[in-house]
């Protein structure tokens, strides 16, 4: 349990104020969805009173962290209430299938450079069966304060002041999922560049090659043949489908050419 006298005391709004002082307090996609899975299942009463408190400036300590947020939040009573939302991190396969769905969609990475979570991912995402913005179910509520209503005004101010912060940082929305967005998009550049020969077996190589003190290696440059010019080394892959006859209308310029070169 928490040492609740060493939070003394604090007077009431002593907290950041939201922007928005009056109607919607979410004011972009990601952030409305979220404050959307708790207004279906919360109290209208408690989520009118956290709105107040969340724009008073309650909220006096917002911290997230991977899976969860905390938050302290001034109350009635003397001690602000410690109040802690728990969100469904993803599992390993799914955090796996989230880099896979980037690595396979590259325009997705430039806003993720950017710290935005942009809304192709989320509907990709959700084709695939994962959600990035959690569910009713995904989410728990936690408050020190006696009420044990799901969530508390409390509960519901911190939500209020967490969907701000989504406005203004929505690479958040991947913390509370469990995975940072640095270690994201590493996993993501590791993934599309694909796998590379360890620095140490290079090194190794270049060491030996050095070390030799024999004949250099035949390089397997073919003999030069009289007659034969570059044409004849020229296939189909490289003229391409329906060159058929190119090579023979070349030769006899690159004879010609050949010729010149050597009564030089």
């Amino acid at each position: 349990m928490p040492d609740w006298e060493q939070y003394g005391r604090r007077r009431a709004g002593g907290g950041p104020k939201l922007r928005s002082q009056r109607g919607r307090i979410a004011q972009n996609w990601w952030s409305q969805r979220f404050t959307a899975a708790l207004e279906r299942t919360g109290d209208a009463g408690r989520l009118a009173r956290g709105r107040t408190y969340a724009r008073a400036g309650q909220v006096v300590e917002l911290t997230p962290r991977p899976g969860a947020v905390g938050a302290r939040v001034q109350g009635s009573r003397p001690r602000p209430y410690l109040v802690e939302i728990l969100v469904r991190r993803w599992s390993a396969s799914e955090v796996e299938a989230v880099v896979a769905t980037v690595v396979e969609n590259p325009l997705l990475l430039a806003p993720l450079f950017e710290g935005d979570v942009p809304p192709g991912l989320v509907d990709l995402l959700s084709g695939i069966g994962i959600e990035l913005l959690p569910e009713d179910a995904e989410v728990e509520y936690d408050c020190s304060c006696p009420d044990d209503g799901e969530p508390c005004k409390h509960a519901a101010a911190v939500v209020y002041a967490l969907a701000e912060r989504l406005d203004a940082e929505p690479a958040t929305t991947l913390t509370l999922r469990g995975v940072e967005l640095g270690d994201l998009v590493r996993r993501i550049t590791t993934a599309a560049s694909g796998p590379s020969e360890p620095v140490e077996d290079l090194s190794r190589h270049v060491a030996t090659f050095h070390r030799s003190g024999g004949p250099l290696p035949e390089l397997g440059v073919a003999r030069r043949i009289p007659g034969r010019t570059v044409v004849d080394d020229l296939d189909d892959l490289v003229l391409g489908p329906g060159a058929a006859g190119i090579a023979d209308v070349l030769r006899p310029y690159y004879v010609a050419l050949s010729s010149r070169s050597s009564r030089r």
